[in-house]
């Protein structure tokens, strides 16, 4: 996790819980996608059907009729494989990064990755196995093959492809409404800020859920604050890093529109007191 984000924890929801939690770091836009997160997504996608290409031929059976093809069949293109994997892989985690930051959720950023990966593999699928058709058409396409033949058949490799394709285009539907939901959250998180009335409370109830998600423990919270001279109450759901999981009686402040908005977040003015960062540390393995 990026210096940036840990100083952003805790993140706290009076609305959403788990990867749905949104956040907006002070002065930043509401995200939108940019085109420096299409082009790392390009990328990483080229990235991940050229690492493929092993694998793919492998399994379609084709011949290494060209020294390209020969090449690919080595222990060297399977090294260089290998290698191009791992640049994919450093790629994508830059696109998980790069969506989190921008859209403040960290479920929008297992989505772009995601469909970053499938796609990728099933564009690699979709290549080798019209390559391997068209340089070997019989015998014709039968899924049948699949029970039938005696060694692996090619047609597993292009029902690997498919499948991959529809878990891409799968995950691209719902990258919409996550885009969406992600934004609306941010927008309010925006207005609060500029037009909400700031209220200060005090952290009552910290409850550990027993569940982490990447490490980052989640909790829920009860803020006790007064307005209208009354004493108020508002619940709401914290994931944070182990070693700023804030102590109760943290001074908190309270956003509020009066027509039901609620945002809660730390005081940035207090000197938050953190538990013990051992006591809420993820279990390894």
């Amino acid at each position: 996790m990026g210096d940036s984000t840990q100083q952003m924890m805790p993140v706290l929801s009076t609305t959403d819980r788990g990867t749905r939690m949104t956040q907006l770091a002070p002065g930043q836009p509401v995200g939108r996608v940019d085109h420096v997160l299409v082009l790392r997504m390009l990328a990483a996608a080229a990235l991940w059907a050229v690492a493929s290409s092993v694998p793919y031929m492998g399994l379609l059976g084709i011949d290494p009729t060209t020294p390209a093809l020969s090449w690919l069949g080595s222990p060297w293109g399977l090294a260089a494989a290998v290698v191009v994997a791992a640049f994919a892989f450093i790629q994508t985690s830059s696109v998980r990064t790069h969506a989190r930051r921008v859209f403040g959720q960290p479920r929008v950023a297992g989505l772009l990755g995601s469909v970053t990966v499938t796609g990728g593999l099933a564009v690699g699928a979709g290549v080798w196995g019209a390559l391997s058709f068209r340089m070997e058409p019989a015998p014709p396409f039968d899924l049948t093959h699949i029970v039938t033949a005696t060694d692996l058949p090619r047609e597993l490799a292009v029902l690997i492809g498919v499948v991959f394709g529809l878990w891409a285009i799968f995950t691209l539907v719902r990258v919409g409404p996550a885009i969406r939901h992600a934004r609306s959250r941010q927008a309010e998180l925006a207005r609060l800020r500029e037009t909400g009335t700031r209220i200060p409370g005090v952290l009552t109830e910290v409850t550990f859920r027993n569940y982490w998600l990447w490490d980052d423990p989640f909790f829920t919270v009860q803020v006790a604050y007064d307005e209208d001279g009354a004493r108020r109450l508002v619940a709401g759901h914290m994931r944070t890093s182990a070693d700023r999981v804030p102590v109760v009686g943290s001074r908190m402040t309270v956003l509020s529109d009066g027509r039901g908005a609620v945002s809660l977040e730390l005081d940035s003015d207090a000197q938050t007191v953190f538990e013990d960062e051992s006591r809420y540390r993820a279990p390894e393995g």
